[in-house]
């Protein structure tokens, strides 16, 4: 068994207190938690990640496991693993497997231990499936790679990431962005303020469909002097 600390339970102490108290990391109630409790606590916080209106309850769980230590970090990857087989077994959750797998990378890279950075990277470096034999599969695995991407990014994991951008591929871009906001400037990366970018564009309400290869139009493509009769007994046209 585990010995682990969670923290003050709800409605005990003033909210000052309450606040300091998971803000420094002050543990006062005590849990044993074996292996299959770490992973009912890991399976309910991918779950919660699948909710709406939850931030409080997210927060808290995400808070019980970063107490947990290292351990948690190799649940997860168990976790992870379980969810990548090719015929994963009956579970009650509804989620697609890449998208599990993808909660089980956020995780890994929410949870603050170092040790999540080999499981990350691992995933980063995994070959992508060709997208033209199944791109509903592709686009699952890549959307799993950027979450491990930003992962290794929220561990600090400069050496792995330059790695990753050296190695070249679909995932060197994404690489030298997180390395951009890790300090490492690698080139071809700027930071651009999303609200002065907005701010700055013009849209043009009369083009419907914008390129740079053509000037804007002033009315609707298509042709003008063809025009659709509709039927007598068209219903939409029966008064």
């Amino acid at each position: 068994m585990m010995l682990v600390f969670l923290a003050l339970a709800a409605g005990c102490g003033a909210p000052e207190e309450r606040d300091a108290a998971e803000q420094t990391g002050v543990e006062s109630q005590a849990l044993e938690c074996d292996r299959e409790c770490i992973r009912a606590m890991v399976n309910r916080h991918l779950a919660l990640m699948g909710e709406f209106g939850n931030e409080a309850a997210y927060a808290a769980s995400l808070r019980e496991l970063r107490a947990l230590g290292p351990e948690v970090v190799r649940v997860v990857v168990e976790v992870y693993d379980a969810w990548s087989l090719s015929a994963p077994p009956d579970r009650a959750e509804s989620a697609r497997p890449g998208e599990m797998r993808w909660r089980a990378a956020h995780l890994l890279g929410s949870l603050g231990q170092r040790d999540g950075i080999g499981p990350l990277e691992e995933i980063a470096t995994t070959p992508l499936p060709e997208p033209v034999e199944d791109e509903h599969l592709f686009a699952d695995e890549y959307r799993v790679r950027l979450r491990a991407i930003v992962g290794l990014e929220k561990l600090g994991a400069a050496a792995e990431l330059r790695a990753i951008y050296a190695h070249g591929g679909l995932l060197r871009r994404p690489a030298a962005a997180s390395l951009y906001a890790l300090g490492v400037d690698v080139g071809g990366i700027r930071f651009v303020d999303a609200r002065t970018a907005l701010a700055e564009d013009v849209a043009d309400s009369t083009d419907k469909s914008p390129n740079a290869g053509r000037p804007a139009q002033p009315e609707k493509p298509g042709s003008r002097a063809f025009r659709v009769t509709p039927r007598t007994d068209t219903p939409a046209i029966i008064r």
